[in-house]
Formats: C-alpha cells, structure tokens, sequence
C-alpha cells in the first residue's frame, strides 16, 4: 500500500474531517481548540496526514506558539491512525515529517500532548527521542449535570 505522508492543503479539509469523525473526534471542535496552547495563543496552526487511495488514514494537528524564554515552540495534538494500520511505521513517518517541518520554520522544540491512557502514543514518541517533561492532571468538579438546570 502506498502512503503518502504530508502536510495538509485546504482541499484535504473533508477528508481531515471524515478521518476525526471516524476515529471518533469532532473536527469542528478540534480547530477551535487552534487558537489555544499551553504558552497562549497559537501563531500558526497546521496538520500533517498520511493519505492513501483518497482517504486520510493518520493525521495530527501542529499548533506553533511563541515562549518568550525560547522562541518558537510546535505543540502536536490529536494524533491518530487507523485501527488497522496501527502496527506499521506510520506514526514514525508522521513524527519525522512533523520533525522535517519543525526544523524548516526553525522551532525551538516540539511538545507532544495527549491523554495518558494513550500508551502506544507514549512508546511512540520516546521511541522517537521525546522526553518526559512532566505530567500534568486535569480534574473538574462539576456543580451541574447541564446548563439548563
């Protein structure tokens, strides 16, 4: 199977969307969390797919911040792969196209962030040469099951 691995154009914005939805995220959702990172607002936001036969079978989305103590930081987000595609080198080709792409807009480093339950997205970036900064805990209490109560 031939995989093409690149950055996204405007015209692979429904074949972007039909991928989230069928690994069961909301795009729509997904770019309105662009306009923010862990250092503030995000400068530029970008996603890398890997394409075959017309259809998106991994992506990831790219935020580039500004840290006023080092520059330029990218922050990848939402990064998933087809169920069936999980144990080939896709993920590894999409990091080292992520890298290529960092190094071209000189960024200063590139921080992954998702869920903890998410073990083989771990394995995958430290086998990449990540490292573990920290880890962060997001708790809520809610006071309401919903706005209309």
């Amino acid at each position: 199977m031939n995989i093409e691995v690149r950055l996204a154009t405007a015209q692979d914005r429904s074949l972007i969307e039909e991928f989230y939805v069928r690994e069961g995220k909301n795009f729509q959702q997904l770019i309105l969390h662009s306009s923010s990172t862990p250092l503030g607002a995000s400068i530029e936001t970008m996603f890398i797919i890997a394409i075959t036969r017309g259809m998106v079978v991994a992506a990831l989305k790219l935020d580039i911040a500004k840290d006023p103590a080092m520059g330029r930081v990218g922050f990848i987000r939402y990064f998933e792969i087809e169920d069936e595609l999980e144990e080939t080198d896709i993920g590894q080709k999409m990091l080292e196209k992520t890298s290529e792409i960092a190094e071209e807009r000189k960024l200063y480093a590139l921080d992954a962030i998702f869920d903890i339950s998410r073990e083989d997205l771990f394995e995958l970036y430290t086998e990449s040469g990540y490292e573990e900064e920290r880890k962060e805990v997001w708790l809520r209490k809610n006071f309401r099951l919903s706005a209309f109560e």
